[in-house]
């Protein structure tokens, strides 16, 4: 006992010899406060955890936290009552690429709006006819959905210096120069804000600033937890240091020490405060090295450790004076009474619209899971940049607040696209939103390529819940038709086909849609090639009646690992007039080209299976009956390719694009897919199917019989910057003289949309 209390002496000289001193004429002596400062640093600031595992076994328990980026996030649930080894496990469990973007599965989008979502290389905002250029590039959706689960169970403090343990945080005000101490508030926001890295996230309006990294001024907040009434400070950085003139040679070296140049300065003034400092060495890793957090938690103990008979003498020293500080987690809510839920950053869209679209209501209970859901359901609008919600008390109140960040009303969406099929195009998309009418949304979308796609679709919502839509879709598409025989091309057709579509239909959940609709078809046969064509051209005006069904659960666009997607459309058709022109056979024109009413089916289903993070099988069925026809020359399914490229588009591993032109056609395609990283794919397919040819000019009009076919894939694909590239190598097998044999090569790069 009397070593301890010797030990404990001598910190306390060592620390504090003014504070000792003073102790000869106070009968019962202060315990000294600890500050912990944790700096920020992105996933270098991950090493705050290592540390706290070390204080933990030492039997340190700060007494007040201050934090800056990352340390405000690790130091903010410390403060809560999260021990590290629990911090530990959550910053492991985080999918950081998402976590760290403002994307959501596109399984949690509305199904209207999955074709258009991330889907284009660049994406503007156009308001007030000028193009607006954003603030960062992540608005931090994801971030902030995080932080406000986390930090749930402090929804009723809104002084920090209420928590379990005192806590404060800084940011940057962009406007001023200068830091700002947030102590109080939303804490989720708090964080948001001490860690907005500017140009990669959007800054926070809070109060009259306008907050970024506090990394960029004030990077290791000493002086805070000073002013908090520490008076012993624990100080761990993480953050950038002086680089030597050595590596100042470079752009890179050049711009990070001239970002940094305020927050080193403030570092050299705020070393003198700090009793116990603790810097891991992060110099193998860079600050976006979050999938390496494990390892950089290792070097933050590592250091840690390196100090723990000092650490073990304080808090033995410490204790004898008085106890610590004893931490009470704050306790998770599970369910929570809901008063009243305010709306807040909408102008466009009203209250009963966001709350319908999330389908949460107040006076009721709910759960967090439940205000997640209804969270995700908005932003899976796809009308929001972003949408987070922040619970607080008032006047004995529990309200739930949802802060919206409204989309411009017209976005501009470009990409590029190149296909064996069209070859290179450009594509180009705008989004009006409320146009002409409230919850109304029209598109306009161009393919510039040899073979053109032109839409403009207008969609009217005609319930509160905009689950229900009236909907105008006009088309304009050109393609190329090739006719073979015994593996060889004898005809190509041109076709451009317009239509003009009135319809009704309802979402089911956000990933079902059902619906109907009337359409006008005119299409227009052009010969390109062939010697015994008997026209010159040939136009169809059909007046079509079908129901459709869709469902979409993959989860992604780009690449899919998982979910399904089912088109099903039946559709009767009806011809009110055809023209043919320079008719050269001696058979009645109406004979060969006019036909009685059918009935079309046409059913593509994509299963993909997930068999764990980097494989996944998928079983794809598909059917294409048109029943009963008299004539089918006008009519038919193009069979072909790796992807759906048109609206009659058949894909079939094996065959070029629309390589096989189909009255009949049903089969399945089996594929194993593995992704070799991140971006890269690997895929293997199978396919057979059962196939009929439509009626033919040149061989007297006659069908001819149901033949089998079967072919293989493989095929390589890599999410770049450009969009997804993919080179498919296929051939078909067991042809029978019906398609021709041999390899085929297609290309894909780009988006589509």
């Amino acid at each position: 006992m009397k070593t301890i209390c010797t030990v404990g002496l001598l910190v306390l000289l060592h620390f504090f010899p003014d504070f000792v001193a003073a102790q000869d004429s106070i009968p019962q002596p202060r315990r000294p406060k600890i500050g912990l400062v944790l700096s920020g640093g992105a996933a270098k600031g991950i090493a705050h955890i290592g540390v706290l595992k070390v204080l933990e076994e030492a039997g340190i328990v700060p007494d007040y936290i201050t934090g800056t980026s990352m340390g405000s996030i690790i130091g903010g649930l410390y403060a809560m009552g999260y021990p590290a080894d629990t911090l530990e496990k959550i910053i492991i469990e985080q999918d950081w690429e998402k976590v760290l973007s403002d994307k959501i599965p596109l399984n949690q989008v509305i199904i209207e709006e999955k074709p258009f979502f991330e889907n284009q290389l660049v994406e503007f905002p156009f308001e007030k006819w000028k193009i607006k250029m954003p603030s960062g590039l992540i608005y931090g959706q994801q971030i902030s959905s995080l932080l406000s689960q986390l930090t749930l169970p402090a929804y009723a403090l809104s002084d920090f210096n209420h928590l379990p343990i005192p806590f404060c945080c800084v940011g940057s005000d962009i406007i001023r120069g200068t830091s700002v101490i947030i102590n109080q508030g939303s804490l989720p926001d708090a964080m948001r804000a001490s860690m907005a890295i500017p140009t990669i996230f959007t800054p926070i309006h809070r109060d009259s600033f306008l907050l970024v990294d506090g990394g960029l001024v004030h990077n290791f907040p000493v002086s805070e937890a000073k002013a908090m009434g520490a008076d012993i400070i624990i100080g761990v950085y993480t953050g950038a240091r002086r680089a030597d003139e050595a590596k100042l040679s470079s752009f890179t070296g050049i711009i990070t020490q001239s970002v940094f140049l305020l927050s080193l300065q403030d570092l050299d003034e705020q070393m003198p405060n700090v009793n116990i400092y603790i810097e891991p060495d992060l110099s193998d890793f860079v600050a976006s090295d979050f999938k390496k957090a494990d390892s950089i938690m290792v070097r933050g103990e590592r250091a840690a450790r390196l100090q723990f008979d000092q650490l073990k003498t304080l808090a033995d020293s410490l204790n004898q004076l008085a106890p610590s500080l004893t931490v009470n987690r704050l306790q998770n809510i599970y369910t929570l009474w809901i008063d009243e839920i305010e709306i807040m950053g909408n102008n466009r869209y009203s209250k009963q619209e966001i709350l319908g679209e999330a389908g949460i209501e107040s006076s009721r209970f709910l759960s967090p899971a439940e205000i997640d859901k209804g969270i995700n359901q908005l932003y899976g609008t796809n009308h929001f940049e972003k949408v987070n919600y922040q619970l607080r008390q008032a006047d004995g109140l529990n309200i739930l607040s949802i802060y919206c960040i409204e989309k411009a009303p017209v976005l501009i969406k470009a990409a590029i696209n190149f296909d064996s099929y069209s070859q290179a195009g450009f594509l180009l998309n705008m989004t009006y939103r409320n146009f002409l009418l409230p919850a109304s949304r029209f598109i306009a979308t161009g393919k510039v390529a040899e073979n053109y796609r032109i839409n403009a679709s207008y969609l009217k919502y005609i319930n509160l819940a905009q689950t229900t839509s009236l909907f105008v879709n006009w088309q304009l598409s050109r393609d190329k038709i090739p006719i073979l025989r015994d593996g060889i091309q004898r005809e190509e057709f041109g076709l451009v086909d317009v239509t003009v579509d009135l319809g009704i239909q309802r979402r089911l959940g956000r990933n079902m849609m059902i619906g109907m609709g009337l359409q006008r078809e005119a299409l227009q046969f052009k010969p390109r090639s062939g010697d015994e064509i008997p026209f010159d051209r040939l136009s169809y005006k059909n007046f079509n009646v079908y129901g459709f069904f869709q469902l979409n659960t993959l989860d992604r666009n780009i690449f899919p690992r998982k979910g399904s997607s089912l088109s099903l459309e039946v559709k009767h058709l009806r011809n009110n007039q055809f023209d043919v022109e320079n008719f050269t056979s001696t058979v009645p024109p109406d004979s060969v080209f006019a036909f009685q009413p059918y009935t079309k089916l046409m059913l593509y289903n994509r299963n993909l299976i997930k068999l764990h993070r980097w494989a996944s099988i998928s079983i794809s069925p598909f059917v294409g009956i048109i029943f009963n026809p008299s004539n089918t020359f006008g009519d038919f399914f193009l069979v072909g390719s790796p992807e759906i490229l048109t609206r009659r588009s058949m894909p079939f591993h094996g065959l070029k694009a629309n390589e096989l032109v189909a009255q009949t056609a049903f089969g399945a395609n089996v594929g194993y897919q593995h992704f070799l990283k991140s971006n890269w794919l690997l895929s293997f397919d199978v396919n057979a199917g059962v196939f009929k040819r439509p009626v033919a000019l040149t061989a007297d009009f006659l069908n001819e019989d149901y033949f089998a076919l079967a072919g293989g894939s493989v095929s390589l694909g890599y999410n770049s910057f450009l969009g997804p590239l993919r080179a498919v190598l296929s051939m078909p097998f067991n042809t029978d003289g019906d398609v021709d044999d041999g390899l085929r090569f297609f290309l894909i790069l780009g988006h589509r949309f």
